[in-house]
């Protein structure tokens, strides 16, 4: 299973501003030697040993990720504005030429997690196929309206590609092929669904928009099922600790309640995700570092768990 991350922002895209991209200049210069930028070599060489948020970003897209099984079979999950640069890469391939397949699942229908849909350059091929499988019994409707004449010039139905809707029951098994897909209900407001995938005996575990709070930990044996032995966990932790008692049924977690629960489920990796739209790059590094810290503090609960942060571009293989 190779499973890549095209979005992980929540709430609103969030673009890099100049200012922001000003002071990661300023901070690679004061960090440079006369040496460190005497060739190309040197230089490429510098740029690899900046701190992630000097050199690069954590991304500006909202949430979406393509997960290839072992099969060689597409599952989409959320289809956030990441899914807009996911559908150029799909367009030079099979998905360029009309003969395309994915199945598409849908945490919810929040906008940050279906807005890229009308940017999605193999919906507007004839000849592709799209399967959506949800819990929502109403999801056409739901992306039928976010493309109505008063939101965008362009319908749903008038999108080329066949897009094919089945509804699946709460916490049902769904098969792609050898692939096991199982929905979980996860508390947010509004309901938004997580989905477990096991493929070739690797499992992962993807739970975007989840408030776990205190009260919400007195019923966490409901989630075992989902999160056990899970290889990696893609993980909401929008908010530090506190902000989320500050915003209580705003819909979103932590990253030490997710460290708690991967901790509890025998989680081998954990990965932070949908990140606040507030927070520039070396904010998110300084979450992934308190998250570590965090880790370390409570090794004798949590094992050899591994904690990283998402960002655009990531890749996994399992």
């Amino acid at each position: 299973m190779r499973i890549k991350l095209w979005g992980v922002r929540g709430s609103l895209p969030t673009p890099v501003s100049g200012d922001s991209i000003a002071a990661k200049i300023r901070k690679a210069l004061s960090l440079a030697r006369p040496g460190d930028i005497s060739s190309e070599e040197s230089i490429d060489s510098f740029i690899r040993s900046l701190p992630f948020s000097v050199q690069s970003t954590f991304g500006g897209n909202t949430t979406s990720i393509q997960v290839v099984t072992g099969s060689g079979d597409l599952i989409i999950i959320d289809c956030g504005s990441g899914i807009r640069m996911l559908g150029h890469e799909l367009m030079k391939g099979d998905f360029g030429e009309g003969r395309g397949t994915a199945t598409v699942l849908l945490s919810h229908t929040h906008w940050d997690h279906i807005q890229g849909i009308p940017f999605f350059l193999p919906f507007y091929v004839k000849g592709n196929r799209f399967n959506f499988y949800s819990a929502f019994p109403d999801l056409k409707k739901r992306l039928d309206y976010q493309q109505a004449y008063t939101h965008f010039p362009v319908s749903f139905d008038f999108l080329p590609a066949k897009k094919e809707f089945f509804t699946i029951e709460a916490e049902e098994e769904l098969y792609v092929n050898d692939t096991k897909v199982v929905n979980k209900l996860m508390p947010h407001p509004g309901a938004a669904y997580g989905y477990r995938i096991e493929d070739g005996g690797k499992v992962l575990a993807y739970t975007s928009d989840c408030e776990f709070n205190i009260n919400e930990i007195d019923h966490i044996e409901n989630y075992r099922n989902f999160f056990s032995d899970a290889d990696v966990v893609v993980f909401d932790t929008q908010y530090t600790f506190e902000e989320s008692i500050d915003k209580l049924e705003f819909g979103h977690s932590s990253a030490s309640m997710a460290i708690d629960i991967a901790g509890m489920f025998n989680v081998k990796r954990l990965i932070l995700f949908h990140h606040e739209p507030n927070y520039n790059d070396e904010k998110l590094e300084s979450v992934l570092f308190n998250a570590k810290t965090y880790l370390s503090m409570n090794a004798g609960r949590v094992g050899d768990m591994r904690v990283d942060i998402a960002y655009e571009g990531m890749e996994i293989i399992l």
